[in-house]
């Protein structure tokens, strides 16, 4: 049985969606066009190779509800159809400080939201009070929601995802939600190889309850993932700037095959054939990180038509992509979207560098780092124009200003509450071990050290909130499948301070 949440002072706007038969439409249209261009997993050397490859796209002419057996294309070559994010930090300074709020780059972007966000018009809010399962009413529109509690979120590296997971881990967690853990306890759902249901640890015969989150690393299959989730489930991911997001993986992935023996990202971008092996196994950490793991071929000789086919299809399997630039401002619209409460997206941001870890880049790499990585730049660029869409629609400028005040102020409060010092500490100065994050490449993680003196409740909730992805995905495992977590005890060895490198 899943708890009740409870909801203050808020109201839904919802919108109303394109109807059944228009995503019918949509959807055929695309995977006709994904046929036609033949968008598989191999290495184009030129746009003629691109289109002379044979098929592995099967069409369902019919236009009846699709299942996930009528999902279940051909395996050969998934990545026609499918792709995702990175995952980053999402602090801009050496410590992120969260009893002051944002830090000056911040506050610089929430001007820019201004100059680009037209002034909606005004809106009466009525109190609104639920529990999990009762709908909410929208005054303005007459329309309803509830909670969403079937979620996939689509883990990109390198782009605050494991910021997103604690809050979806939480939530789960709160809420007796089933998660779609990895098998044998591991932390991966098969990446870097394509997603499959096999990978998934089964639930027991005799639980008849479906799974509610999958939230783990993987690469984008949607016909896999159907076999697991229900039809209605929501489907997100969250997208990082292209040009922080290569430098943060050079960081983080300097132990790769393409980025171990450059001295710099500059020299690895002035001559990247004396690095780059597109055949190797880990060269995706190198090039359009975010389109590999969307599902697509990541050396792919993309045109422009193909590149627009394939921001159509991401926008048609995805219900929602957020920009990790503007955490706060996503945090308000996925709650807009999933019809939770603020306090259920309220966050202490995880797995973030240290500044000493941080290149400055010029003006040239910035460019080279765009050319480089087309494909993720594309994606960017498209997604990040949709988010102020869907923003302006759901929420609206003054709204929005309100409510990511609010989600500080309550980030403030529990700051306080919660946390020695006003932040993040250097991974040497965490006192918990079981709180010390994974520290990996040349990369300095930060992590947190809890106030002593907290009662257990809140000592409970406020580690949670601090807790790494790894140590939380242990801990959900051992709830979960408490006999299987005995056998697979051998994968709960807590991080080690030191850096090491495990592609």
């Amino acid at each position: 049985m899943e708890k009740s949440i409870t909801s203050q002072n808020r109201v839904k706007l919802l919108t109303p969606g394109p109807s059944s038969a228009e995503k019918k439409k949509h959807v055929m249209k695309l995977s006709k066009a994904l046929n036609q261009i033949k968008l598989l997993d191999t290495s184009f050397g030129s746009e003629e190779e691109f289109g002379q490859k044979p098929s592995m796209i099967k069409v369902n002419k019919s236009t009846r509800k699709r299942t996930a057996e009528d999902q279940s294309l051909s395996r050969t070559s998934p990545s026609s159809i499918h792709s995702r994010n990175k995952s980053s930090s999402v602090t801009k300074s050496q410590t992120f400080n969260v009893a002051q709020g944002r830090n000056p780059s911040e506050v610089a972007l929430s001007a820019e939201i201004d100059s680009r966000i037209p002034l909606p018009e005004k809106t009466v809010l009525p109190k609104v009070g639920r529990k999990m399962g009762e709908n909410i009413t929208n005054f303005s529109q007459g329309a309803t929601c509830k909670p969403r509690t079937h979620i996939v979120f689509l883990k990109v590296h390198k782009s605050a995802s494991s910021t997103v997971i604690n809050i979806l881990f939480r939530f789960g967690e709160t809420h007796n939600l089933t998660f779609a853990l990895p098998i044998n306890g591991l932390h991966q759902l098969n990446y870097p190889h394509y997603f499959t249901a096999a990978v998934v640890e089964p639930l027991s015969p005799s639980n008849d309850s479906q799974f509610n989150i999958m939230c783990h690393h993987m690469r984008f299959f949607k016909p896999e993932v159907a076999k697991v989730m229900p039809n209605k489930t929501f489907y997100f991911s969250i997208l990082r700037n292209p040009v922080q997001l290569m430098e943060s993986s050079f960081t983080y992935y300097k132990g790769t095959s393409a980025f171990s023996k450059a001295r710099d990202l500059e020299e690895f971008l002035n001559q990247p054939s004396q690095f780059y092996n597109a055949s190797a196994t880990d060269s995706h950490y190198a090039k359009n990180l975010m389109a590999f793991d969307f599902g697509y071929n990541h050396n792919g000789n993309f045109s422009a038509t193909h590149i627009q086919l394939m921001l159509h299809a991401i926008e048609a399997e995805f219900d929602l992509l957020l920009i990790s630039e503007y955490f706060d401002e996503s945090m308000v619209l996925l709650k807009e979207t999933l019809c939770w409460d603020l306090d259920d997206v309220t966050f202490f941001p995880l797995n973030s560098r240290h500044n000493t870890t941080k290149t400055p880049l010029s003006e040239s790499t910035t460019e080279k780092i765009k050319s480089w990585n087309k494909l993720d730049w594309e994606i960017y660029v498209h997604f990040n124009k949709t988010f102020w869409e869907k923003i302006d629609w759901h929420v609206g400028k003054e709204r929005l200003r309100n409510e990511v005040r609010m989600l500080q102020k309550k980030r403030e409060q529990l700051a306080k509450t919660c946390l020695q010092g006003s932040g993040s500490v250097a991974p040497q100065l965490i006192k918990d071990r079981a709180l010390a994050p994974l520290q990996y490449g040349r990369a300095v993680i930060m992590g947190y050290n809890l106030k002593p003196t907290l009662d257990k409740a809140t000592r409970q909730m406020c580690q949670r909130m601090v807790t790494p992805e790894l140590q939380y995905n242990r801990l959900l495992y051992r709830k979960q499948f408490p006999k299987k977590a005995l056998r697979h005890s051998n994968a709960a060895v807590l991080p080690k301070l030191s850096n090491r490198r495990t592609v």
